[in-house]
């Protein structure tokens, strides 16, 4: 890690959301080529159902861990760190499972909802209802927005905990991040928001060579031809495992430290890997 590092700086109020990102993009670049060839494979295992997308989940997990390791100047090895991982890699797996019903839990109960207040409208106040309806619905559109967002930043650090503390299941760590990120969900958003803007010109850049690429083979082989589908997954495929596998470990650091800037604060400075 270098100099100036966090565990090292004495900040006791939160990371700002600039330090947050530059540790992040410090220590993926410090160990650029170890992280990158993880997620790499783990988008390789993609392609394998259910067994594949749990070791893809496991992997995402082994980054944060050494990310965080980073952080607290106690670096691991990646076999070492595997070694921790992968018994959980079910569980890894399984919190991707709840966490993904959660989402869609909340979107279809929102969806319902937003049916139900334009249908009612309609129904109650006859000719002027739509006008109304559509009112209530956009501020309704509003609030599920904002509902959705503040999960997803509850959420969003749940294979972390399951990476480094003991006796992690895939409930408990639903539960952990929801609690570890209670009173912080606001910093959070910056936090991903300016994350997506330092990802933004890779996947406009993705974006760009997707359409030439499809140009291309439309104008060879045609757009009806099989063959065009057959060429042109696999070049997108490996584009877009490429791209994938570039950002991800930017990402799974970036969790990390938001993990190790939060607990640092709620539970003392001396954090030793929570046995639960």
């Amino acid at each position: 890690m270098p100099k100036n590092n966090l565990s090292s700086s004495g900040q006791t109020g939160p990371l700002s959301v600039g330090n947050v990102v530059s540790a992040s993009l410090r220590i993926y670049r410090d160990h650029f080529k170890s992280y990158f060839g993880l997620a790499f494979t783990a988008y390789l295992w993609l392609l394998v159902p259910i067994y594949g997308w749990a070791k893809y989940s496991a992997i995402a997990g082994l980054i944060s861990r050494l990310a965080f390791g980073e952080v607290r100047e106690k670096p691991e090895t990646v076999s070492d760190a595997r070694r921790e991982v992968n018994p959980r890699m079910w569980s890894f797996f399984g919190a991707g499972i709840l966490t993904s019903l959660i989402y869609i839990g909340v979107y279809l109960g929102c969806a319902i909802a937003l049916l139900v207040v334009g249908v009612g409208a309609a129904t109650i106040f006859g000719q002027n209802g739509t006008i109304i309806g559509g009112l209530l619905v956009a501020v309704g559109v509003i609030a599920f927005l904002i509902i959705y967002i503040r999960i997803l930043s509850r959420l969003l650090i749940v294979e972390v905990p399951l990476a480094i503390e003991n006796n992690q299941s895939a409930s408990s760590a639903i539960s952990r991040s929801w609690e570890l990120t209670k009173g912080s969900v606001g910093r959070i958003q910056w936090i991903v928001f300016v994350g997506i803007l330092v990802s933004l010109p890779l996947t406009i850049v993705v974006q760009i060579l997707t359409v030439i690429v499809q140009s291309v083979l439309r104008a060879v082989l045609g757009a009806e031809s099989g063959i065009f589908y057959l060429v042109y997954y696999l070049l997108i495929l490996p584009l877009s495992f490429g791209s994938g596998a570039l950002v991800t470990p930017f990402w799974q650091a970036m969790k990390a430290i938001i993990y190790y800037d939060i607990r640092s604060r709620k539970e003392g400075l001396g954090l030793q890997i929570r046995d639960r």
